[in-house]
């Protein structure tokens, strides 16, 4: 990166500053002198000899500099925590206050219709970290980054990850060099608040050569919260539909789909879900390490001469724990003695209970629902279940409704293998799953069944739902992508006992 300053052109900007800072002020007038006025306060007091160093914004350090970097203006505040510099040059500059481990940047700009700068309640703050990935080019085994207008650079890793420690507070440029080219590769902005870290994601190389029917994305767009901490090998699951990927332009069956990991090494994935009639698919994704994740993947499609692809088994060798979180979602158990479905946040929502057309509840739910919590007998997984004692006679139409919401708006749930509850009592019921938002229509698809005294444990599968009836029911292949809630009906007779509801085939990440 020799002589990188004379190399490179920038044009220069203001930033206002941020972090703790008060309002500035920054006027005509007619004198001809340029003049800034800071004063900078440490813990609400006024910071005396607190060092200052000015450069111009667009300034980016040089990792061959030998001498010492020549500052604008440089010096430290006075016994009143003031910094006064006259004659001061056009153009636009950055000024860095440190002590310690406290700093604070600020940008500013003079020219013939802005002479003055002035603030007076500039607060030292504790430095922060800003970390990021870099876009690395294919020739390059690591870049440069530096941070615009203050002399700091760092090297990222062979992955193009780097980590940036204290980080002054305030709004900061952060710009990515090709260390072979000595080119710029992409440069991104972060306002870096109090000790705290900053992620700056991925600063992407727009020089990079992209196929015409290509998304690049990063893997850890895939990776929720509720999947930390991350253990491997393990499977990521990527969702398509008409917001990111164009249906029209690949195979009808999506076989011509290609996933590169950042070295350009195809991936193994498996199609799950596929359907062009609305638009969703979604793809399994075997990752081996957390080093696979660190850089940008790319999906392809649309070449008709791309070789078959074998097989891939992504889901081999993963523990039962983790297939279960991966691959399963409880909405439903009764152990906390709560009102509350077993959904994490924002998916939790109320449980209810509703009579319809006078049927009616036992006298003890009617006073509060949660008397139908009761104890879990010993053949039954869960220390509580929901005994549900009601009058409802299904002939006069009468019925008891179940349910809970599942999400908040709808989603495609094509790729669900079942629905599995356990019941029993007596009398009929019915396992809906309808949406009651964003239609006029409550679109629902039901499976219909009867309990008996003895614990039974139902699966429901796509297959198994009823067809529509053309009225009320709209059948699976209609509802699939419109379920927002879970529900059962029982009617015909007086008990109805319920614990452990969970899909499988589906994640948090399908209903969020």
């Amino acid at each position: 990166m020799k002589n990188l300053n004379n190399l490179l052109y920038f044009i220069p900007f203001g930033l206002l500053a941020a972090c703790g800072l008060g309002n500035d002020s920054a006027g005509n007038t007619t004198e001809i002198e340029n003049a800034i006025a800071i004063r900078v306060f440490d813990d609400g007091a006024p910071a005396a000899n607190v060092r200052y160093q000015v450069l111009p914004s667009w300034y980016v350090a040089d990792t061959a500099e030998t001498s010492a970097v020549k500052y604008i203006y440089q010096g430290t505040t006075d016994s009143d925590g003031w910094v006064h510099i006259n004659g001061h040059k056009d153009g636009s500059y950055t000024i860095n206050f440190t002590k310690g481990d406290s700093s604070i940047v600020l940008q500013y700009t003079l020219n013939n219709l802005n002479h003055e700068y002035t603030l007076d309640s500039a607060a030292l703050e504790a430095a922060g970290t800003v970390m990021g990935l870099v876009d690395l080019p294919d020739s390059s085994d690591y870049a440069w980054v530096a941070v615009q207008g203050i002399n700091t650079i760092v090297k990222t890793d062979s992955l193009g990850q780097f980590v940036i420690r204290k980080a002054p507070c305030g709004n900061l440029i952060v710009s990515a060099w090709d260390a072979e080219e000595l080119s710029a590769i992409g440069e991104t902005s972060a306002s870096v608040t109090s000790n705290d870290t900053i992620d700056l994601g991925l600063i992407e190389n727009p020089n990079k050569e992209i196929p015409e029917n290509a998304i690049r994305f990063m893997p850890s767009d895939l990776i929720s919260d509720w999947m930390r901490p991350l253990s491997f090998p393990t499977v990521l699951i990527l969702r398509l539909d008409k917001h990111n990927f164009d249906f029209s332009k690949a195979e009808k069956d999506g076989s011509d789909i290609r996933l590169y990991d950042g070295k350009g090494n195809l991936i193994p994935f498996e199609i799950d879900g596929w359907d062009t009639t609305i638009n969703s698919a979604t793809l399994n994704i075997r990752v081996e390490s957390a080093a696979d994740t660190v850089r940008p993947w790319m999906l392809t499609w649309g070449d008709k001469k791309a070789p078959k692809l074998d097989s891939a088994n992504v889901w081999k060798d993963l523990s039962d724990s983790l297939l279960a979180s991966l691959n399963s979602v409880e909405i439903l158990n009764f152990d906390e003695g709560t009102q509350y479905n077993a959904l994490p946040e924002p998916l939790r929502n109320y449980w209810y209970i509703q009579p319809h057309d006078s049927a009616t509840l036992s006298d003890a739910m009617k006073k509060d629902l949660l008397n139908g919590i009761v104890k879990a007998d010993s053949s039954i997984f869960g220390k509580k279940v929901l005994h549900i004692e009601y009058s409802a006679d299904g002939d006069k139409g009468q019925y008891i409704v179940f349910g809970t919401r599942i999400a908040a708006h709808q989603h495609d749930l094509s790729r669900l293998d079942s629905v599995e509850v356990w019941l029993k009592g007596n009398g009929d019921f019915e396992i809906i799953l309808e949406t009651i938002v964003e239609s006029d229509t409550n679109y629902k698809t039901s499976y219909q069944g009867s309990v008996n005294k003895e614990w039974t444990r139902i699966v429901v599968r796509p297959s198994d739902f009823t067809n529509s009836d053309g009225k009320s029911y709209h059948g699976w292949d209609v509802t699939r992508n419109k379920i927002t809630r879970f529900t059962i009906f029982a009617y015909n007779g007086t008990d109805l006992w319920i614990d452990n509801v969970r899909m499988y085939g589906i994640n948090f990440d399908d209903l969020l």
